[in-house]
């Protein structure tokens, strides 16, 4: 017998198939791919087959239905509207109601200083006034003498420099100024007062200031025709002296610069003309007229102030 070789044996020992195996790799693959079920409807019917989606919650959102609006929904709405406006402008309102207000009462108050300065300046004027027009009446009185041939050339000085000055009040407008320049005098409510008001500045103090204008032209007057009868030199010391308002001149310095007034012999006149003097008594009789009819202006105004006091504060309840 012949004796076989190792791998004879082998391919003896191993069976035989038709079948050709397939390399490990393609065999893995094949595992791996999903199989695919074809199946048709009437299948999936009967099978009773129900998709994923009926099981998965679905969340919907919240929509609220409104049903059709009436004309009542609409009207309340409107009102509501018009409530919250309409009480915004009275809040505002009563606001600048309050603050109108309060101004109107600062401005009387100022009204009532301004008149408080007028009629204290007129009581100061009246009273200058007053004497001056019994020094004037002196005057004329001595030129009247010294006409007649009786001159007294010292007291005629001395009664000249005593009628020399000029007093006039000086009226405090800035209330009523400012209230006409701001147009606030709407402010004040009471139409009697704003009248009044209206009447004391342009009717009593123009009246007061028109007859200043004719007081001024006759000083002037007065003061040009005294430079041809009184000489000034005898009063140098007067001359030197410079008057500061509101200060009084120490009575040493005024018997000083009075002086004069005694000397003897008596001092000249520059002119003792009696037709001259009769021109000079026509000027000083114009002033002393001019100075009379200003006071009484003066008087008419400082009553008027005095009335429209008394008046602001009953109106506005001032208290001292």
């Amino acid at each position: 017998m012949e004796e076989k070789s190792p791998q004879q044996n082998t391919q003896l020992n191993t069976p035989s198939t038709d079948e050709s195996i397939a390399p490990a790799a393609e065999t893995s693959t094949d595992a791996e791919q999903p199989q695919t079920i074809n199946l048709s409807a009437g299948a999936l019917a009967k099978a009773d087959y129900k998709p994923e989606t009926e099981n998965m919650e679905v969340h919907h959102h919240a929509h609220h239905e409104h049903g059709k609006r009436n004309w009542k929904s609409y009207f309340w709405e409107f009102l509501m509207l018009f409530l919250a406006v309409f009480c915004g402008f009275l809040a505002e309102y009563q606001l600048e109601h309050k603050i109108e207000k309060e101004r109107a009462v600062k401005y009387m108050h100022d009204m009532v200083e301004n008149l408080k300065y007028d009629t204290a300046r007129c009581n100061s004027i009246l009273a200058r006034n007053v004497l001056l027009g019994k020094n004037m009446d002196s005057l004329r009185a001595a030129i009247s003498e010294a006409i007649e041939g009786n001159i007294n050339s010292n007291r005629l000085y001395d009664l000249w420099l005593r009628t020399e000055t000029l007093n006039q009040v000086a009226f405090n407008r800035a209330a009523i100024t400012q209230l006409k320049n701001s147009g606030n005098l709407r402010l004040i409510e009471n139409d009697s007062l704003v009248a009044a008001m209206i009447d004391y500045y342009d009717r009593k103090v123009f009246a007061c200031e028109t007859s200043k204008e004719g007081l001024d032209e006759a000083a002037g007057s007065l003061s040009k025709l005294c430079l041809q009868f009184f000489y000034y030199a005898p009063f140098d010391e007067m001359l030197k002296t410079e008057k500061q308002y509101g200060k009084s001149i120490p009575d040493s310095e005024t018997i000083k610069q009075q002086l004069p007034l005694y000397s003897n012999p008596p001092l000249p006149l520059l002119n003792t003309e009696p037709q001259a003097l009769k021109l000079l008594y026509n000027e000083v009789a114009s002033k002393e007229r001019a100075v009379k009819s200003y006071n009484s202006f003066i008087r008419w105004a400082r009553e008027t102030a005095e009335n429209l006091i008394l008046q602001i504060e009953k109106e506005y309840n001032f208290k001292e």
